[in-house]
């Protein structure tokens, strides 16, 4: 299965950029580290969140610095239809909403994010640890979401928020990963 998903995505992605393919092809299988020493902001409250990186399977949503943050915490409700989906996955799965602002962003990103109330945990990574820790993190912005598995490696790339094609792959592996204890199996011969 692992086999037929990178090709199947370079494959998706090859015909559309040469370069974003490359890119896939270069970060599957990396581990991501997931500190998770990060602020949360949930229900427009700040709090302390536990039990993320435990998780066997994780979805991480990762907002760069090199956009307006505070204009992204505005696009994340429309996230509120797959976060319903992957609730009832709970506890195996968890989706991981990671903002790394701009250090004068931060403040309008706490704010965005407190005013919006939303009814799912965000991460603020004010430090910007999670890019020091992580300095393979692809550039292109269209691979900043990454399905993560038991080890933390990435099993796959790109966003399924517009995709539901993509939505359903990701859906089918999570399923797949759950019943293996987080780890994705290999193809039978």
């Amino acid at each position: 299965m692992k086999f037929a998903l990178v090709i199947f995505t370079l494959l998706l992605l090859s015909c559309t950029n040469n370069r974003l393919a490359k890119d896939v092809y270069g970060f599957m299988g990396q581990e991501i580290t997931l500190s998770m020493d990060w602020e949360a902001v949930w229900r427009g409250k700040d709090t302390v969140l536990t039990g993320f990186a435990e998780a066997p399977v994780k979805l991480v949503v990762w907002y760069d610095s090199l956009l307006c943050g505070s204009c992204e915490v505005v696009n994340i409700s429309a996230w509120s239809s797959i976060v319903t989906e992957a609730d009832s996955l709970l506890p195996h799965f968890k989706i991981v909403y990671l903002f790394t602002p701009k250090r004068d962003d931060f403040r309008s990103v706490n704010i965005a994010l407190k005013a919006d109330k939303l009814d799912y945990p965000v991460f603020i990574d004010q430090r910007g640890g999670f890019v020091k820790q992580n300095p393979k993190l692809p550039k292109n912005r269209r691979l900043h979401t990454f399905l993560l598995d038991r080890n933390n490696k990435v099993v796959m790339m790109g966003s399924p928020l517009h995709n539901p094609f993509l939505w359903d792959l990701y859906k089918k592996t999570i399923r797949q990963m759950i019943a293996n204890d987080g780890i994705l199996p290999a193809n039978e011969p």
